[in-house]
C-alpha cells in the first residue's frame, strides 16, 4: 500500500513509476515528470533526490505570460482582498503597468526592469503611491515566483522614502463649538457624529452600527463590520459605484470600545431595540449622507473645511493629551501595532512632551539639594 501523499504505482511490465511536479504552465497548472526503479523504494529514494534538486535550482522560468495579464490573473484569485483594495489594484494596472512594464513577459523580468520602473514612477508620482504599486506587484511576483514562472526580481528594490504628513486635528476651542453645534441641533445623524469624535471610530464603521453593538449595562460599542462605497462591476448597472458590507479593516479593527458616561446618556436619547443607529427609512444611513451634514455643521461651528476622519485623529490626539498609554489607544482605535499609533499621532503633541521633559528639573532639583547637606 502506498503511502499517503506519495504518488508511486506498479507498472505493467513490472518496473514502479513515481510522478513529482517539475514546473507550472502560465495557467499554474503543474506539469509532471517521473523516475523509474526496479522496486518501490528504489523509486521513493530517487523522488525524494528529485524534490530537493528542484528545491535547491535556480527557479525554472517557464512562463510567456505577460505581466500584466499575470497580475489581473492574480487579483482574481485573492479571496482575502477586500473589494476596495481589488479596485485599487486594478487602477494601478490600469494607469501604472499598462502600457509600461506590463507588456513584458514573467521570464523576461528582471530586477533592473523593476528598479527601473520604479525609478520612473518615483519621478512622476507621490512616494506613498510608488509603495502602494509596488506592494501589489511585489505580492503578485512572489505567487509567481512561487509557481515557478519567475525569479525573485522584486527583491532589492529601493524605494522612495514616504515622509509623514503632519496630521490636522481640532483644537480644543474649535471641538468645543462643534460639541455646542451638535449639542443645540436636532437632527438624526449627528449622534453618530458625536460617537466618531469620542470613541475615534470610523465613518463606515459607524454606518454600520447597530443598536445591539451598544451594550448600555457595560457602557460599551462592539465595531465587527463596516460600510463602503466600492466601484460597481455589473455592466447592467449604470451606477458607478455600490454599497457593500464587509469585515473591517484588519482583524484589530474588531474590537470593544468603553464609552464615556456622557456619550451613553446621550445614546439614550436616541436608542431602539434594534436596527441601525443611524438610519433612513428603517435602513442604513449611505456614508456620504454623514459626510454632509458633518460639512454643515463644520459652517455652523465656524471652523474650515475639514474630511470627515479629522474626528478620528481628533480622538486620538485629545486621549494622548489625556495621559492614555499608547497600548491602550492602539486597541481603541484596531491599529495593527502601537508603532503606528505612535508614528502617526506622537508627533502631534509638544506641549505633552514639554511637560513630559519638565519632570527632569525636579530630579536635577533633588540631586542638588543632595550635594548641599
Amino acid at each position: 500500500m502506498a503511502r499517503k501523499g506519495e504518488n508511486i504505482y506498479k507498472r505493467k511490465d513490472g518496473r514502479f513509476e513515481g510522478r513529482y511536479i517539475k514546473c507550472y504552465d502560465e495557467n499554474g497548472k503543474p506539469k509532471y515528470s517521473s523516475v523509474y526503479g526496479k522496486t518501490k523504494k528504489e523509486v521513493r529514494e530517487k523522488l525524494i533526490f528529485k524534490n530537493k534538486e528542484i528545491k535547491t535550482e535556480k527557479p525554472i522560468i517557464s512562463s510567456s505570460m505577460r505581466l500584466g495579464d499575470w497580475i489581473s490573473k492574480w487579483i482574481l484569485t485573492q479571496r482575502q482582498i477586500k473589494d476596495s483594495t481589488k479596485v485599487m489594484y486594478n487602477s494601478h494596472i490600469k494607469n501604472h503597468i499598462q502600457g509600461s512594464i506590463g507588456n513584458i513577459m514573467l521570464k523576461n523580468l528582471t530586477e533592473d526592469i523593476i528598479q527601473n520602473f520604479i525609478d520612473d514612477e518615483t519621478e512622476k508620482y507621490a512616494p506613498k503611491t510608488v509603495h502602494s504599486i509596488f506592494s501589489m506587484l511585489k505580492l503578485s511576483l512572489e505567487a509567481a515566483h512561487k509557481k515557478q514562472f519567475v525569479g525573485t526580481v522584486y527583491v532589492g528594490i529601493r524605494l522612495p522614502k514616504v515622509r509623514q504628513k503632519t496630521v490636522r486635528v481640532l483644537t480644543k476651542q474649535e471641538q468645543k463649538r462643534l460639541d455646542d453645534a451638535i449639542l443645540n441641533s436636532n437632527n438624526r445623524y449627528d449622534i453618530g457624529i458625536l460617537v466618531c469624535l469620542y470613541t475615534g471610530i470610523r465613518i463606515g464603521e459607524l454606518c454600520a452600527l447597530k443598536w445591539t453593538d451598544i451594550n448600555f449595562k457595560n457602557k460599551t460599542l462592539t465595531v465587527d463590520k463596516t460600510v463602503q462605497r466600492v466601484k460597481n462591476d455589473n455592466n447592467e448597472d449604470k451606477k458607478k459605484t455600490k454599497i457593500k458590507f464587509d469585515e473591517p479593516k484588519s482583524l484589530s479593527s474588531v474590537r470593544t470600545i468603553p464609552m464615556p458616561q456622557f456619550l451613553v446618556n446621550e445614546l439614550k436619547k436616541y436608542r431602539r431595540e434594534d436596527g441601525y443607529i443611524l438610519r433612513d427609512n428603517g435602513c442604513f444611513t449611505d456614508t456620504r449622507n454623514i459626510s454632509r451634514r458633518f460639512k454643515k455643521l463644520l459652517e455652523q461651528a465656524e471652523i474650515d473645511d475639514l474630511n470627515f476622519h479629522i474626528l478620528r485623529h481628533s480622538f486620538a490626539t485629545r486621549a494622548l493629551e489625556l495621559g492614555f498609554d499608547a497600548k491602550t489607544l492602539s486597541e481603541i482605535l484596531g491599529h495593527s501595532s502601537v508603532t503606528i499609533t505612535l508614528n502617526l499621532y506622537a508627533h502631534s503633541l509638544p506641549e505633552h512632551k514639554r511637560k513630559e521633559m519638565e519632570k527632569f528639573s525636579g530630579l536635577f532639583k533633588r540631586q542638588s539639594d543632595k550635594q548641599s547637606e
